[in-house]
């Protein structure tokens, strides 16, 4: 089997862990970020925290990407799901008009992708000084949530639903946009301790000359020379282990 071949492998069976939780749950993600406002918004009050069932969602969420890194944003979150099939839309629609999108250049990425923690400190700024009201009425997360939920009554979240519609066209343009630069829950896990157990590491000495097959496969852009690939932005996709030439000449 080749690359080509175990990289469609590798989308199949993302494609079909997307569809599984998107249709079983497809607000988790907003639900475990809540748990992050809620637990934010008590102690803004001098309350104590409260295990409640976004609580629950949010450790759950935050044990497993300790333990086994980012798998949550790289197979399970309906967000990412549809930021991945938008983006696959965007491939094929280039694919069959010969026309390339503009390409975001590799230094922006980099300076792009400390937006989502201002992303994460502004919502907790607003739910520690108790307005997290506004946070919901104008988050794309609510809207997402409402459509997913089939409540089609957007007129109060026209804001949320502009945002929406940017993010969107922002999922057609990068693959992984969202996730990369904007995602507030994603910060949180880029920022959780990761245990070494389940990861793979580069190991360099090993690496073909000029070869780069898993910085160039790399949706959210990490760079494996310069970072280990536990480095808190990597989604757990795991294309750079499927389309390493190393491991495929080893398994040979």
């Amino acid at each position: 089997m080749n690359v080509k071949e175990k990289l469609r492998n590798l989308k199949i069976f993302r494609v079909i862990v997307q569809i599984i939780f998107f249709i079983l749950m497809p607000s988790l993600f907003s639900q475990a970020f809540a748990g992050v406002k809620e637990a934010v918004a008590l102690i803004g009050k001098g309350e104590n925290i409260i295990l409640s069932d976004f609580a629950i969602k949010l450790l759950i969420l935050c044990t497993a990407t300790i333990v086994f890194g980012r798998i949550f944003c790289g197979f399970v979150c309906s967000f990412g799901a549809v930021g991945d099939w938008f983006y696959m839309l965007s491939e094929f629609i280039q694919k069959k008009t010969g026309r390339k999108l503009p390409v975001i250049p590799s230094k922006w990425q980099v300076y792009l992708q400390k937006l989502k923690y201002i992303v994460l400190i502004c919502v907790i700024g607003f739910c520690f000084l108790g307005k997290g009201e506004y946070v919901t009425k104008y988050s794309p997360w609510t809207v997402f949530s409402l459509i997913t939920s089939r409540n089609f009554k957007l007129g109060a979240y026209i804001t949320g639903v502009v945002l929406l519609l940017l993010i969107v066209v922002g999922m057609m343009l990068k693959e992984r946009f969202f996730c990369q630069f904007l995602c507030p829950l994603g910060a949180v896990f880029s920022l959780l301790p990761k245990l070494p157990i389940f990861h793979v590491k580069k190991k360099g000495q090993q690496c073909f000359e000029r070869c780069s097959a898993c910085t160039n496969r790399c949706p959210v852009h990490l760079k494996y020379d310069e970072a280990d690939i536990r480095d808190g932005e990597c989604i757990s996709c795991g294309r750079c282990f499927v389309v390493c030439p190393h491991r495929i000449k080893k398994n040979k």
